[in-house]
């Protein structure tokens, strides 16, 4: 394990800025793997260099997302080209995602890619989510939904810019998920309470019995005082700093 003055030696071959998004994205990577919700070498997660608003950052294909390094992570500009001539290789999914969200959103900062098997079922339904609990309560007006496809060409990049107008999430049917948020926390937090709420409604529509959905009136009142609630920071600035904490205790490397 490097010490704490090869740290900083690494450091300081990136502006300030590239190198507190490159661990801020590095450890949402591995907070993401710890609880659950990585997909083997698939998925996707990126952010926009700090500083730099046209350069994103994402990560080797085929590096799993619970042993991601800050200095693994690979710079692109606007066009998905990569920074440095000799980069590893890139999944054109993750590079298409970051062209298009940071792109055209330019109160992004981080996305996450999933394909988690809650969110997969709940998306393959009709009636998509329903307002069952609390979560799908907060997250029911920030969402969307785009139909799966396989060929990403402009077509398609045009129809997801436009689905993802000023949404936050955006559910693939059949597929997975889009989280987008300003900061790695507002990403994790949408991303862990979106499976938590389809989770919830799978378990509650397995009881075959008469579904009891909150009154549209109340979910509309309930996303308002959420909104501006001084103890219900749904952005995951509340949780952040502890799951930093968790991974100092427990995968130091992060951020080397």
């Amino acid at each position: 394990m490097p010490t704490t003055t090869q740290k900083q030696d690494i450091s300081t071959a990136y502006s300030h800025g590239e190198w507190e998004t490159r661990v801020n994205l590095a450890a949402l990577y591995r907070i993401v793997a710890k609880y659950g919700m990585s997909d083997l070498a698939n998925g996707a997660i990126g952010a926009r260099v700090a500083g730099e608003p046209n350069c994103y950052l994402t990560h080797p294909y085929g590096l799993f997302w619970d042993e991601i390094k800050a200095t693994d992570l690979v710079k692109i500009d606007r066009n998905g080209q990569p920074v440095a001539p000799d980069a590893p290789w890139l999944n054109d999914g993750a590079v298409n995602l970051c062209k298009w969200i940071f792109g055209h959103r330019q109160d992004l900062n981080y996305f996450v890619h999933g394909h988690d098997e809650e969110v997969m079922a709940v998306g393959s339904i009709e009636d998509g989510l329903l307002p069952l609990n609390q979560p799908a309560v907060y997250l029911g007006h920030i969402l969307d939904y785009i139909e799966y496809t396989f060929e990403e060409d402009d077509e398609y990049a045009a129809h997801f810019v436009e689905k993802l107008a000023d949404k936050q999430i955006l559910i693939t049917r059949n597929h997975g998920y889009y989280v987008m948020g300003d900061t790695p926390a507002a990403a994790f937090f949408c991303a862990y309470f979106l499976r938590q709420t389809c989770s919830a409604q799978i378990k509650t529509m397995s009881m075959g019995r008469d579904l009891h959905m909150i009154d549209p009136q109340r979910v509309a009142r309930y996303q308002d005082e959420m909104a501006v609630s001084p103890d219900y920071n749904y952005n995951g600035q509340t949780e952040w700093p502890a799951l930093l904490r968790m991974l100092e205790r427990t995968q130091p490397e992060y951020r080397t």
